[in-house]
């Protein structure tokens, strides 16, 4: 499930949703982060409230379709523990680097546990969830596709989960700005910034040539080189599909939570057979 989501922190988010839910429920909360299930959706201080539209299901008397009030909240840190987090972080150029380049560097749990932390959730004690629906079951579909949702979001905004662990994301990068090493990156990123130069055209504009003044009617005909009597086949690509595995899973105009990958390995299974049948 996890490889839903594009960037490693949103999949290691997932990660831990998938080690106290049931893998058929969670399949079938992937459905509910679409925009036609959501009918609202609100981040305030951290917890994400959202209103989902639930299905008809006469046989538990549901003859009308629902709504469900969904509640997801990451458990957050004591300001005394983001002090002693971001003393860590500062110390190194590698993390306020990527940190203000709005991503998260792969050994940030590094600086976490050095304090006997950890940044992204993984167990169920990091969640506190809620639905009004009668699921039984906790987490369920409805707060498993809030989940989906907070993942693609984290995708998107890193900093959303500093701001859910109880850090606002301009706080923290003002704190790191304020350390020496902050300093010295920000005063050389502004150095790297020019002034946008005025251009003449969008396009090139094409630049006139001499003519020469000989012909070689020949030449002119049959080129300047000989055209090769034998060409080598083409080798059987290393890598079948390179250009579309290039991509990912999910390239950037790939809005689906479904792989892009196996969507086209299914389309050419099915492309192939039609041409076999003809």
């Amino acid at each position: 499930m996890s490889k839903h989501s594009k960037t490693w922190w949103g999949q290691r988010f997932l990660a831990a949703l998938e080690k106290f839910t049931d893998a058929s429920r969670l399949a079938r909360g992937r459905g509910y982060a679409s925009e036609d299930r959501i009918k609202k959706w609100s981040l305030n201080q951290g917890q994400v409230t959202a209103k989902i539209r639930g299905n008809i299901n006469p046989y538990f008397g549901v003859y009308t379709e629902p709504t469900y009030s969904v509640k997801v909240k990451i458990t957050t840190l004591s300001e005394a523990e983001w002090q002693k987090i971001i003393a860590r972080l500062s110390q190194q150029a590698s993390f306020i680097s990527r940190l203000l380049l709005n991503e998260i560097p792969e050994n940030i749990e590094n600086a976490f546990g050095e304090v006997g932390l950890h940044f992204l959730p993984n167990s169920y004690k990091d969640f506190i969830v809620e639905c009004s629906c009668p699921d039984y079951a906790v987490p369920c579909k409805h707060i498993a596709g809030v989940c989906f949702r907070l993942a693609n979001l984290f995708d998107q905004d890193p900093f959303l989960l500093f701001e859910m662990r109880g850090l606002p994301p301009q706080q923290l990068q003002q704190e790191l700005l304020k350390s020496p090493l902050g300093k010295v990156l920000a005063t050389a990123k502004m150095a790297q910034q020019h002034a946008l130069e005025k251009a003449e055209s969008f396009y090139q504009r094409p630049q006139p040539i001499d003519l020469p003044t000989q012909i070689d009617v020949a030449q002119f005909w049959q080129g300047q080189k000989a055209i090769p009597k034998y060409i080598e086949p083409p080798q059987q690509a290393m890598i079948p599909a390179l250009i579309i595995k290039k991509g990912g899973d999910f390239p950037p105009f790939w809005e689906k939570s479904s792989s892009f990958i196996e969507v086209m390995e299914e389309f050419y299974i099915r492309m192939r057979k039609s041409t076999l049948k003809e």
